[in-house]
């Protein structure tokens, strides 16, 4: 599945009855519970307790439709990751499957809507990025998406062979100065070429950061000829060689971003509180968030990992609320608890597109002891933070 994809499942609408079936299912083969197809059984054990809480006969038959589509879809299933989400909408048939790299509980949610909080977690944790993995004659080009590689360019620059001259006689000090310097340029045509074909990458895949791969020496010479606007999406570099296996460069290439990530939560969070205490277009705190996600301020939703709440929805404009009330402050309506107002928050901030960022480690540490949650918030004119 293709970013453009997943976008699909954030945008669909809410249904006015249950008919939406999300399951989340570990099939890792490295566990024994998995292993000779016991996911098709954690499937059914997981499906189970969701069943025993339909009662009314026309749920029971929706639910009975979806759970036998995504039975049916995973008896056949080969797992190549380390969890699948599926999604079924058994009012128009819609079906998707993701697959993760990335450990997840298994889950079942029947509802009016999708439950995506689970799979908006697993994007933000394995968010895609681009290698460029070059040498003075050949280029590979790979993206990394939920946790999966995948090479897009296999190329070798021409047909010219770079030589260089380690010891020459003075009788020929001339034409060896001129073969080096013709063998340099074409290295830097070469190197020219894998500069323009990572621009393409960045331009086709929408990455907003990608690592350079190689020797030092050919690494340093193409990050010189990129672009600033390409040089500030490099995170990294890593040596390796051209011959590298594609698993091998996905191992070698996932600590790098997985650094850069922590990194940036770290900064995002800063940058966040401090804005928050400056009054700066950004909100801390429960309370303060769900009051931007209602009036839809929200430009980038950032918050802990296992950060949950009970809270408060209105009924009929949904608006969501920490505390309980009498009647909406929107529209007046009725409002009713609901378990987690955070998972409806994620959701409301996908469809409403903004950003949504999850954080872990000593960024979450920060973030939780200011209320867990937070949110950059749009301006008046339309610009945002950069």
């Amino acid at each position: 599945m293709n970013p453009k994809e997943l976008h699909e499942l954030f945008v669909r609408p809410e249904r006015p009855q249950r008919s939406v079936l999300t399951v989340y299912l570990d099939v890792d083969q490295t566990r024994a519970a998995n292993l000779n197809r016991g996911f098709e059984t954690q499937l059914k054990n997981t499906l189970a307790p969701v069943r025993s809480l339909i009662h009314e006969p026309a749920d029971i038959e929706r639910f009975n439709k979806a759970a036998h589509y995504l039975t049916d879809f995973v008896g056949a299933y080969r797992p190549a990751g380390r969890a699948l989400a599926l999604f079924f909408d058994e009012t128009d048939g819609f079906f998707r499957y993701v697959e993760m790299d990335v450990p997840v509980r298994n889950e079942a949610r029947w509802d009016q809507e999708l439950f995506i909080q689970p799979l908006a977690n697993a994007m933000n944790e394995l968010e895609n990025y681009g290698i460029v993995l070059v040498d003075r004659n050949n280029l590979r080009l790979f993206t990394v998406f939920l946790g999966h590689i995948e090479e897009h360019v296999r190329e070798e620059f021409g047909t010219g062979r770079v030589r260089h001259i380690k010891t020459v006689g003075t009788d020929h000090l001339g034409s060896a100065s001129h073969v080096q310097r013709k063998a340099d340029e074409h290295v830097r045509l070469n190197l020219r070429h894998a500069a323009k074909l990572t621009d393409w990458l960045v331009d086709t895949r929408k990455l907003s950061r990608f690592i350079l791969a190689g020797t030092p020496e050919v690494i340093a010479e193409l990050r010189g000829l990129f672009p600033k606007r390409l040089a500030l999406r490099i995170m990294g570099s890593v040596d390796l060689s051209m011959e590298t296996p594609t698993a091998d460069v996905l191992a070698a290439t996932r600590p790098i971003a997985q650094q850069y990530e922590r990194e940036a939560e770290s900064q995002t969070v800063n940058e966040m509180v401090t804005s928050a205490a400056k009054d700066e277009r950004a909100v801390i705190g429960l309370g303060h968030t769900l009051k931007a996600v209602n009036s839809d301020r929200v430009w980038e939703l950032v918050y802990c990992e296992d950060f949950h709440a009970p809270g408060f929805e209105c009924s009929r404009c949904g608006a969501l609320f920490s505390m309980n009330r009498t009647s909406c402050q929107y529209c007046g309506a009725s409002v009713h608890a609901i378990a987690d107002v955070v998972e409806r928050v994620v959701d409301r901030a996908f469809r409403n597109g903004a950003r949504v960022e999850t954080v872990t480690g000593e960024a979450s540490a920060v973030l939780d002891r200011s209320g867990g949650i937070g949110a950059f918030l749009k301006t008046r004119t339309g610009t945002v933070r950069i």
